[in-house]
């Protein structure tokens, strides 16, 4: 289709265009900005990051501006692939499946923008000492300068996927194929269930149908129950997505607790453990984080860092008191939108701790970024394992990686964003250890998985950081949260929805176990 530009007003100029077009070609006519003057649409309806309702609300052909609900619409942006993210994505592909009037849409925007130096560093708006520049927002590509994918592009690759599996009831499940032009034929369907099951079929489903068909299952083991769905494509020989279904998850209840073990102390709300070989495990700087390094899409429709006044934390010891198998801990933390109390429980397990945090809002509302506990270890301890979830994710975008058995470094436990922010987050996680050579800790999860955050440096130090540079290790730093909020595309378009947002209204309780050997 034509398009009369990009954000260039209207609407005189524009429709002597589009007459034109009209005159001389058979091809529809598209102009996103038409949406902002008296003309609305031409050919094809378009907006630019409308929110999920907004979108849901054409489909039903009910939106106040009639003009977008009797032609097919087109997002001509809905997501922002600007650092971390972009999130909630996938809300707006189940509503453009759902009704045949929504085409799609583009993210914005393939490869981020940068300038490449000889020592291979990059560099962005005010690095060359312009007296107007827009900082980093040319920094918003799916891609990294040099063309290595980011997260944000494999989120994508994950939810284009061409076969959409989802499980209705014992060996029972739907495929649906979501090309428009492709049979279902093209592609080889491999279910891989954890007891090892293997079962192959090819998915016999016209396009954009759906089609129930039954799949032999695997059995639990240890309560557990999932299954892998590889897509090939038969004619590239290429895979093109892994899917993951979670049938069942079992995660164990806390053990019995007795006296905390020796060579374990709690002083001034501070937990510490002494390690074979003389070296430390401790509560970090800020052993309880409710913030997070704002995220490029952290940001309000004017630009504004909305991670600024949860970061202004401060941290007050209240008491500190040793029960009959170990302590509790009050700390008050505060930020500039509320105060909380946080009550840390330390009893022994065998070969550990067991460790119970509550988080109670004291005074103020809204919403918390962040429940989680941290702690250092020395920068030797760069051996990483873990179960949960392959890569970066976040409440509202983490099935683009499956749940898996991790080995990796450090460094690879943050992104490598060209202006560096709260990367890495890894969701769904039952343990994670960490090892020098010699020794180790483990962190398991108690009741429920937790998310995991590992940083070669604070998270406080991020806010200081402008470049890749600039991240400079100084420990190995681990935090076990409750959660973290989602990321959203906020910094074009919508901000964080409220489902993947945590309020103050009510109280929030951590559990996990520490063991060290």
């Amino acid at each position: 289709m034509w398009s009369l530009g990009n954000e260039a007003g209207g609407y005189s100029n524009t429709d002597a265009m589009a007459d034109f077009l009209h005159a001389h070609s058979t091809l529809p006519v598209h102009y996103e900005s038409a949406v902002h003057c008296k003309r609305i649409a031409y050919d094809v309806g378009s907006e630019m990051y409308p929110s999920v309702q907004m979108v849901h609300d054409v489909g039903e052909h009910c939106r106040k501006q009639k003009a977008l609900n009797d032609r097919p619409y087109f997002l001509c942006e809905y997501a922002h692939a600007m650092g971390v993210g972009p999130g909630n994505t996938e809300a707006y592909w189940q509503e453009i499946y759902k009704y045949d009037n929504l085409m799609g849409g583009c993210v914005w925007e393939m490869v981020d923008h940068a300038i490449l130096h000889e020592d291979g560093s990059y560099t962005y708006g005010g690095d060359h000492g312009e007296w107007e520049h827009d900082k980093n927002f040319c920094v918003d590509g799916m891609f990294y300068p040099d063309r290595t994918p980011s997260v944000g592009a494999k989120i994508i690759r994950f939810i284009y996927r061409p076969i959409r599996v989802t499980h209705v009831s014992g060996d029972s499940f739907e495929l649906f194929n979501t090309t428009a032009f492709s049979e279902g034929s093209r592609y080889l369907l491999r279910f891989q269930w954890n007891d090892g099951t293997v079962t192959e079929l090819t998915p016999d489903a016209a396009p954009l149908a759906k089609k129930t068909v039954s799949v032999r299952g695997g059995k639990p083991v240890d309560g557990n129950l999932s299954v892998i769905v590889t897509t090939v494509d038969t004619v590239t020989g290429q895979t093109v997505s892994d899917e993951q279904i979670v049938i069942a998850q079992h995660v164990p209840a806390a053990p019995e607790t007795r006296a905390l073990p020796a060579g374990i102390t709690v002083e001034k709300g501070r937990i510490r453990f002494t390690l074979p070989g003389g070296k430390t495990l401790e509560t970090a700087p800020e052993g309880t984080l409710l913030y997070r390094a704002a995220t490029d899409n952290d940001t309000n429709l004017f630009f504004a860092n909305t991670m600024k006044p949860y970061a202004a934390q401060t941290e007050e010891l209240v008491s500190c008191e040793k029960t009959e198998k170990g302590y509790q801990v009050v700390t008050k933390v505060s930020n500039k939108k509320a105060k909380f109390l946080v009550t840390d429980i330390y009893e022994g397990v065998e070969d550990g701790v067991l460790v119970t945090s509550r988080l109670h809002c004291v005074s103020g509302k809204g919403i918390i970024p962040r429940f989680g506990k941290s702690f250092r270890l020395d920068e030797s301890f760069d051996e990483v394992r873990y179960h949960g979830r392959l890569g970066e994710t976040y409440c509202d975008m983490r099935e683009q990686f499956v749940i898996s058995d991790v080995s990796c470094k450090v460094k690879d436990m943050t992104e490598p964003n060209i202006k560096p922010q709260e990367s890495g987050n890894r969701m769904d996680c039952t343990e994670a250890s960490f090892s020098d050579g010699s020794a180790a800790v483990r962190f398991l999860a108690v009741d429920r998985p937790f998310e995991l955050g590992v940083k070669p440096y604070t998270d406080r130090a991020l806010f200081t950081m402008k470049h890749r540079e600039d991240e400079k290790r100084s420990g190995t730093y681990v935090t076990i949260q409750a959660f973290q909020q989602g990321i959203g595309t906020g910094a074009c378009g919508p901000a964080i929805m409220p489902e993947f947002q945590y309020g103050t209204e009510r109280d929030y309780e951590l559990r996990f176990l520490i063991r060290v050997r």
